[in-house]
């Protein structure tokens, strides 16, 4: 595993009421005072950030010979709270080590670093960007001419925390810390001082790559079994995480800012998960005078569970809004006329107002007031006898749905039977499929046409079969269009249609937004490369682990065919000026989504200049048909906010029935069948180009899987 850690800091650690796991087992380092390092760049608050982080795990219920401390000049810890020595190299990993060794299934560790960060030339040719991130333990040096003197590398934490993962332990990543080189300066008449020292004052030659803060959690999806990780990220990357003296303090005592927040938060309301406590830090951050230039960052695969698991919260779907500007659209899952509870803050249960989406585009939204429940604002019931409060609605800083809006665009045909003479009975089927087009839920949102429809529907197999591939059922082989097998009750049968439609229209209504040219000046260059498989790299139902049997990746052109074992990967290079939060999706001819990068728990953002590549697929040799699939690049800004992954678009295909029960259609039968594919945007049918203005790009590459080589 690599662990780019840079600024990093996870509040997993903070208040609650109950008693935390038995076998929590913590490490703290805080590391204020460097004897080696000129006085001018020495820090006030890691001594005091780790006194705080400390004591609260004790009186969480982390027993004292549990928590061991490696911390400078701090003071005031809890009885039985001993601080053995300062943050030195040798101490931090050897206590790293120890907790790798003793840790089991089921443990909770915790690693929280304080102090500065900083960068060096990559050792090993790891880094995309060209620089190792390195943490600056108490006695750190200068450039030695190879490395920062007993500096800390980010690969040398993340083959530890690998090790504690391995063991089946959760890890909770807590550093405060940055290896910023923005240009940040201390003023004499301020307290405030940046975490993270700029790689000259510490001697280190320039390197060719990115000076830009490049985060990366880079390990695969953990088997099932293995532990889980969750960190916060205290900064973004044209960002530095500071520390300061709160108001009300004594002088001297100063904190993370990022930290004094979380710990100000949940004191407050200790039963969040990690991503209502993140919305809420990064709310209070910004709304209080302490420090507004940061904005945290969170990433891990924990985010909608409890924060330490010390209470029962349960995940909030939720989003900014600041008059009537929704920072969320049709990518989050919002259509028009969705109906918003909104709240003056994240961790809130009381409403202060109600609005109506009047205008989703991909990742914004314009929301107006309405009096709930009442139709619309103007009118006048015994539900709602007056008009709705402006003043309230004004007062909303975040909107959860109530109940999602209406959306149009989905047309289908009518169903067509491919072989009249197979003597299957499709009454119940066809009954199935005009309930579900015709209950509350659908009658709005889907019709039937004859022609100018998206998708082709076909009765085959006794089956409903479905196909956005010009309408041609089975265009692939027998069995290659998603069959739908109905359960025999009439209910269930017309509910399992509804939510195969769903899934169709999902499908359909991401790949419209392609066409709508909603702001594609984000500036990400993408290429589709292929590593065609040699003979010997099949091995039955087997593809070789060794490169050395795949052609070298090449380009793979406009609608390329795709053969078993063959590697799918992709280059990206953003071009543009800021950074882009960038997502790539699986669209399958079965309508499933599937998030293929970036691989979990792993960063997504690409600073201005940068690129990135990852291998996203491997055609399965156990594949029964050929299919055409589609690839779809999501680009968003990374600026100012949290990282953006679109993965909560991801759904299951259609059930699809053996492809072994399919009979070959009778093409001829479907001359009739002209359908638009899912990236023609010339029929009625398309979406509307946005009327919000929005930075974003969505690019769709088609391909298709073929069973032989």
């Amino acid at each position: 595993m690599r662990l780019g850690w840079l600024c990093i800091v996870a509040g997993a650690f903070l208040f609650g009421y109950t008693l935390v796991h038995a076998e929590t087992r913590a490490l703290v380092v805080g590391v204020s005072g460097y004897p080696n390092l000129p006085e001018a760049i020495h820090l006030v608050g890691p001594k005091n950030d780790a006194r705080e982080v400390a004591n609260t795990l004790v009186r969480l219920g982390v027993p004292p010979a549990n928590v061991t401390i490696l911390a400078d000049g701090v003071s005031g810890l809890q009885d039985r709270v001993l601080a053995v020595g300062p943050g030195t190299r040798q101490a931090v990993l050897s206590s790293l080590d120890d907790l790798a060794e003793t840790a089991r299934s089921g443990d909770l560790v915790i690693f929280y670093f304080s102090g500065h960060g900083s960068q060096q030339p990559d050792q090993n040719g790891d880094e995309e960007g060209g620089f190792d991130q390195i943490f600056l333990p108490y006695d750190t040096g200068r450039w030695n001419g190879e490395t920062v003197d007993l500096a800390i590398v980010d690969d040398e934490l993340g083959e530890r925390v690998q090790r504690i993962l391995d063991k089946g332990a959760d890890f909770f990543g807590i550093i405060d810390a940055c290896h910023s080189a923005s240009g940040f300066r201390d003023i004499a008449s301020d307290d405030a001082r940046s975490r993270g020292i700029d790689p000259a004052v510490l001697g280190v030659p320039q390197a060719a790559g990115s000076v830009g803060r490049s985060i990366a959690l880079g390990r695969k999806p953990l088997p099932k079994g293995r532990g889980r990780a969750a960190f916060f990220y205290a900064a973004q990357t044209t960002e530095v995480a500071l520390e300061k003296t709160p108001k009300g303090a004594a002088d001297g005592e100063s904190y993370g800012v990022f930290t004094y927040t979380m710990l100000s938060r949940l004191n407050q309301t200790p039963d969040l998960t990690y991503r209502t406590l993140h919305q809420a830090v990064v709310a209070d951050i910004k709304r209080n005078t302490l420090m507004a230039t940061q904005t945290p960052d969170l990433e891990g695969d924990l985010l909608d569970e409890p924060v330490l698991r010390l209470s029962n919260a349960s995940p909030i779907r939720q989003w900014p809004i600041y008059a009537g500007d929704l920072e969320a659209g049709e990518l989050d899952g919002l259509d028009n006329g969705a109906i918003l509870a909104l709240y003056a803050d994240p961790t809130a249960a009381e409403t202060v107002a109600y609005g109506v989406i009047e205008n989703a585009a991909a990742t914004k939204s314009t929301v107006t007031q309405i009096a709930w429940p009442c139709a619309s604002a103007t009118v006048k019931s015994d539900a709602c006898p007056t008009e709705p409060d402006a003043a309230a609605f004004k007062k909303a800083r975040f909107a959860r749905v109530l109940e999602r809006g209406i959306d149009l665009s989905v047309t289908l045909s009518q169903p067509v039977r491919i072989n009249p003479a197979d003597g299957k009975d499709y009454a119940p089927v066809i009954a199935a499929l005009r309930s579900a087009i015709g209950s509350d839920a659908l009658s709005k949102r889907v019709s039937m046409r004859s022609s100018g429809y998206d998708i082709a529907v076909a009765l085959v197999d006794g089956k409903l079969a479905f196909s956005a591939t010009g309408g041609q059922i089975d265009q692939n082989g027998p069995g290659s269009s998603p069959r739908l097998t109905l359960p025999d009750n009439p209910a269930a049968a017309a509910s399992t249609v509804a939510a195969a439609i769903n899934r169709i229209a999902r499908a359909l209504a991401l790949q419209r937004l392609a066409g709508s040219g909603a702001g594609q000046a984000i500036g990400l260059e993408s290429q589709v490369l292929i590593a065609r498989a040699k003979p010997q790299a099949i091995a039955g139902k087997v593809c070789s682990d060794d490169r050395t049997n795949y052609e070298p990746a090449v380009e793979a052109g406009a609608a390329p065919r795709v053969g078993v074992c063959d590697i799918i990967s992709v280059k990206m290079r953003n071009a543009g000026s800021k950074p882009a939060d960038v997502t790539v999706l699986l669209i399958g001819q079965d309508f499933s989504i599937t998030t293929l990068w970036p691989a979990e728990a792993t960063i997504n953002r690409i600073a201005s200049g940068d690129e990135k590549s990852a291998d996203i697929a491997q055609i399965d040799p156990a594949s029964p048909t050929a299919s055409d699939e589609r690839l779809v690049f999501i680009a968003v800004p990374g600026l100012g906010k949290a990282h953006t992954t679109f993965d909560n678009l991801e759904q299951e295909g259609l059930r699809d029935a053996s492809p072994s029960d399919a009979t070959t259609p009778a093409m001829a039968e479907l001359r009739d069948l002209v359908s638009t594919s899912l990236n023609d945007m010339t029929q009625s049918s398309a979406s509307k180009p946005p009327r919000i203005e929005e930075e974003m790009s969505i690019d769709i590459r088609p391909f298709t899987t073929v069973t032989g080589k």
